[in-house]
């Protein structure tokens, strides 16, 4: 019986050294002994490429343009409407419908599809300073089916 004694006795102081070590303490970590350290050298840091400025002038006019509607039957009569950015006004505009038709010099045209056919118009525009952008758009002139 002495032995069991004995045995839990150390049972118990070990469970009490653990318990002791596990619990929390509010007082902040000490911090351990400084070492000479050999001095490293720092590896070189590559600059990261420089944002464009805010204020940088555009190198191409930004054009879009749309047709409305773009798809239909003849005489299908399409509004087009341009929009222009990135330029310095007044700009010059260049319509070419796709069917052979004259071109338009107007910022929003509308123009009459005589024939059937896909066909696709291209705007060209440039600014007072000599930028230019261009942009395409599709038109589709089919008889309806019956």
């Amino acid at each position: 019986m002495n032995r069991s004694l004995a045995v839990q006795g150390s049972s118990l102081a070990l469970v009490a050294l653990l318990a002791t070590a596990c619990t929390k303490s509010d007082a902040p970590p000490t911090k351990p002994a400084a070492t000479a350290a050999a001095p490293t050298a720092a590896a070189p840091v590559a600059a990261a490429p420089a944002a464009p400025a805010a204020d940088a002038p555009a190198e191409e006019l930004y054009v879009d343009l749309e047709g409305d509607p773009d798809e239909g039957a003849p005489p299908l009569t399409v509004k087009w409407t341009s929009t222009v950015e990135d330029g310095t006004p007044p700009y010059t505009y260049k319509w070419d419908f796709g069917d052979g038709s004259p071109a338009s010099s107007e910022a929003n045209p509308t123009h009459v599809y005589q024939k059937e056919g896909e066909f696709t118009a291209t705007l060209s525009v440039s600014d007072s300073k000599g930028l230019t952008g261009s942009e395409e758009y599709d038109i589709l002139v089919e008889k309806e089916e019956e």
